[in-house]
């Protein structure tokens, strides 16, 4: 096993980690919002463990996120340094405001605290300073998914050059990356966005695509590696052949 092939099992790894980490994040905070703000207080404080949970899945996520880019940048870059070097400053950029949302979340826990001993702060101001935190949450969270979706521009195109990963997987984030930007353009021009028939299409056509083109690409990497190549190589050559991919990147 060549130093590529365990850059590209390693991102593999680190890829299929995304999933009980920053899915369970946004799986939990999403299912914790209740129809009103009261709701949503009182599902929080119902449940306050599942949300620590997800606050520490949030954090865990982003910094595993920022590991990720970092390995396929060292995996991809022989194959393009311009779009390596774009998708890593994407996600150097979405990584702090993932962060930051994370932050506002731990926010309604010192909010929580605080009103068990300042009889002031429950009841009605409570619910509004949680509300606002809620708030600042999705909004730092919508902002990151600019970020999530750019990201994909730059690592689809790679996966299409590389020649170790099936070039559908490459076509499929490509088409993923769409869904993420106009969801965040179309909601800040129209709240009512989402419940377009176009939004409706563009949000479920791109999230599929999404979902397996990343999900593909990262059993692929973990599984595979870069060995398709080498044997795509030795297939045409008759002798184990190697690829540019398969030397050490430079950084």
């Amino acid at each position: 096993m060549n130093s590529t092939d365990k850059l590209a099992r390693l991102a593999g790894l680190l890829y299929v980690l995304a999933l009980p980490t920053s899915g369970m994040w946004y799986g939990i905070s999403s299912s914790l919002v209740g129809a009103d703000a009261s709701a949503t207080l009182e599902n929080i404080q119902a449940s306050r463990g599942l949300f620590e949970l997800a606050i520490l899945a949030g954090a865990v996520g982003a910094v595993n996120h920022l590991g990720l880019a970092l390995v396929l940048y060292r995996l991809f870059s022989s194959i393009g340094k311009m779009a390596a070097s774009l998708a890593l400053a994407f996600t150097a950029v979405g990584v702090p405001l993932s962060l930051a949302a994370v932050a506002r979340q731990i926010d309604v826990l010192s909010l929580l605290d605080a009103a068990q001993g300042m009889p002031a702060l429950a009841g009605d101001s409570l619910q509004l300073h949680v509300t606002l935190a809620m708030h600042g949450h999705e909004s730092l969270f919508l902002t990151t998914a600019i970020f999530w979706g750019l990201w994909l521009f730059p690592l689809g195109w790679l996966i299409l050059r590389c020649g170790f990963v099936p070039r559908v997987l490459g076509w499929l984030v490509l088409l993923g990356g769409p869904g993420y930007v106009l969801a965040v353009a179309g909601g800040v021009l129209d709240a009512q966005y989402e419940t377009w028939l176009l939004g409706r299409i563009v949000g479920l056509s791109s999230g599929v695509a999404d979902l397996l083109g990343e999900g593909g690409l990262a059993l692929w990497l973990l599984i595979m590696g870069t060995r398709w190549s080498r044997r795509a190589a030795a297939d045409q050559s008759g002798a184990p052949g190697t690829l540019r991919a398969e030397s050490s990147p430079e950084s």
